[in-house]
């Protein structure tokens, strides 16, 4: 990327966490998040100069439900955007406005409150209203039928599959952001009944209200600050063909498309050895394994070993989900930008008992839709 079009990441910050956030309305979690990312870059809120938002709808039970959370977000008297999809995407264009020129701090802002909001109930709203949505479809039951359709060894599947679900509490347990902050046991695991075969309730995390901000900021604008920022070398995103067995997460064929953009962005050549870290989706253990593929962070094929060899571990040979992820921390609608603030915060130096040890270069990952046909890719660095 040319020196002048940068990205930087100058602060970032999320909201207290909580599997019922009644104690604040909406616009207040919001702000909690906004506030202490501002405060984080040591910016004021004067000084912004466009503000992102990533917003459901449906997910909050609002009509137009920016309304009532712009201004909290820092966006009273300013530029502001909204996008009605993942949070990582506010994150996307947030970019594109910095890389756009006529911006020099974009503060991109999303949240999720699903204690109040049926979320399987919404869910299911995203299928044909005739022939899918009557047989109770859900992102779950879209990914275990997806699932399913995996044609190497089940049994060596979902010993993986496991192993994600115990690496990624193990990490969520030591990680003061992590919502879920104890251990869960194989044997919990392999004794947890079926929701949808093969996936396990066990495997699927309890989700919780918060919010994330993380903002951007040009080049220019990152000589200003008083702490390194870390860069943003490389976006790429992508959306597959929506349907059952359409382009299921066995394949990732719209994360390898989003991930082949950013690492030509990048250019990185070899990520499975230029990545310290990996921070990305793991909504089922299954979804993280098929990253590992996608993402060429192991060769096809093997990302069951990757994971049982060890490899992804955070003291391992290339660390994924060192945070917990969303196993530990599933904020629904606000994952993908928790694992870009967890990014950021491995290159700064500050992701506290979670540190891995001298990163240079890591990647975070969104996604969303069912079950995870929309992805975003971010190549981030510090110097």
């Amino acid at each position: 990327m040319n020196i002048q079009s940068r990205i930087a990441i100058l602060g970032g910050a999320q909201s207290m966490l909580g599997a019922h956030r009644d104690d604040v309305r909406l616009e207040e979690l919001v702000f909690e998040a906004a506030e202490a990312a501002l405060d984080d870059a040591g910016v004021k809120r004067s000084e912004l100069d466009t503000v992102v938002l990533a917003g459901s709808d449906q997910m909050d039970g609002r009509s137009i439900s920016s309304m009532v959370t712009a201004c909290p977000a820092g966006a009273y008297l300013k530029d502001e955007i909204r996008t009605t999809i993942e949070g990582s995407f506010a994150a996307v264009l947030a970019c594109m406005r910095i890389l756009s020129g006529e911006f020099e701090t974009a503060l991109a802002v999303t949240w999720t409150k699903t204690s109040e909001s049926p979320y399987d109930l919404v869910s299911s709203l995203s299928y044909d209203p005739f022939y899918q949505r009557p047989i109770g479809l859900s992102d779950v039951i879209d990914a275990a039928a997806a699932v399913s359709t995996y044609t190497g060894s089940k049994s060596t599947l979902a010993d993986a599959a496991c192993s994600v679900v115990v690496k990624n509490r193990s990490n969520g347990e030591v990680n003061p952001r992590a919502f879920l902050r104890y251990p869960m046991a194989r044997e919990t695991i392999d004794d947890s009944p079926y929701v949808a075969y093969p996936i396990r309730r066990a495997e699927i995390p309890q989700a919780c209200d918060g919010a994330v901000a993380v903002l951007f900021g040009s080049a220019q604008r990152a000589k200003a600050i008083d702490h390194q920022p870390v860069w943003v070398d490389g976006v790429g995103w992508a959306t597959g063909e929506y349907g059952i067995g359409v382009d299921p997460p066995v394949h990732m064929r719209a994360l390898r498309a989003a991930a082949a953009r950013a690492y030509a962005m990048a250019g990185v050549v070899d990520p499975s050895r230029e990545f310290n870290f990996a921070e990305i989706f793991d909504g089922t253990p299954y979804h993280e394994i098929f990253a590992y593929e996608a993402l060429g962070l192991t060769p096809d094929g093997l990302g069951p070993a990757f994971i049982l060899d060890g490899a992804s571990e955070r003291h391992g040979a290339l660390p994924v989900n060192p945070s917990g992820g969303l196993q530990a921390t599933n904020l629904r609608f606000a994952s993908g930008m928790s694992r870009i603030l967890e990014a950021y915060l491995q290159l700064s130096g500050r992701a506290g008992p979670v540190q891995v040890a001298s990163p240079r270069q890591g990647i975070a990952h969104g996604a969303t839709t069912y079950p995870a046909q929309s992805h975003a890719i971010f190549v981030m660095r510090n110097y």
